[in-house]
């Protein structure tokens, strides 16, 4: 007979994230040599990978951690890795070690991988389909706008979008229209920094806003992207 643990497994699912913490350095020599990420400079980085535990499985993903502290922790990434160490190609790095050392030991499957080098931008592969999102938040007076950016690949460098071609938008975030929209309620306020990002930002940038969410004084609300273009 199953216990009430088993039986909900079996029935329903469970998704367990766990999150680790590593400090490390990296050059990002494929930038040009004025970009400031060129130079040797460091991250406190936070993964976390999130996963569908099936009956049997215990979900835990200690070995994840245990990887991490032992391959990256205080380490230069250059020396670590055979890839340019941008958190998106890191991202896909650790979601692919997860699926060879992790999946193929236990009962679970890989949902996310989430690499953050600030608390305010990260980089995601998806466990399903492998495909590589960014995410930045900017923190304005009336409360946070995070945008997902997504693309057909990444570039040359390892990036979907260079965080720094995201400053128009944040300089926007300050101007008096972006700011009475954020002060006002409902939906109105999500659709209009939506629009403005796909009219003035996204034809000069490689990345393609996937979605925008804002979480401010008045309103907490998701614009997703409903077109396949």
């Amino acid at each position: 007979m199953k216990t009430t643990d088993e039986k909900l497994l079996a029935d329903g699912q469970i998704t367990i994230s766990q999150s680790f913490g590593f400090s490390a350095s990296h050059e990002l020599k494929l930038l040009p040599t004025s970009h400031k990420c060129h130079r040797n400079h460091g991250h406190n980085y936070r993964v976390t990978a999130s996963a569908l535990v099936h009956e049997g499985g215990s979900g835990d993903l200690s070995s994840l951690g245990t990887y991490l502290a032992a391959t990256f922790d205080h380490r230069l990434l250059n020396e670590q890795v055979a890839f340019h160490p941008t958190s998106e190609l890191l991202a896909s790095h650790l979601a692919e070690w997860f699926r060879n050392n992790i999946e193929s030991a236990v009962p679970i499957t890989l949902v996310a991988m989430v690499v953050s080098e600030t608390s305010s931008t990260s980089a995601r592969c998806d466990g399903a389909t492998s495909a590589v999102t960014i995410s930045k938040t900017f923190n304005t007076a009336h409360g946070d706008v995070t945008l997902i950016l997504g693309a057909d690949g990444l570039d040359e460098v390892g990036f979907v979008t260079d965080f720094g071609d995201l400053k128009p938008f944040a300089a926007y975030l300050d101007a008096p229209v972006a700011d009475a929209a954020l002060r006002a309620s409902g939906p109105a306020s999500v659709a209009h920094l939506a629009s403005w990002f796909v009219d003035n930002i996204e034809p000069e940038i490689r990345g393609r806003l996937v979605s925008v969410g804002v979480d401010s004084i008045t309103t907490t609300g998701l614009w997703e992207r409903g077109d396949a273009s």
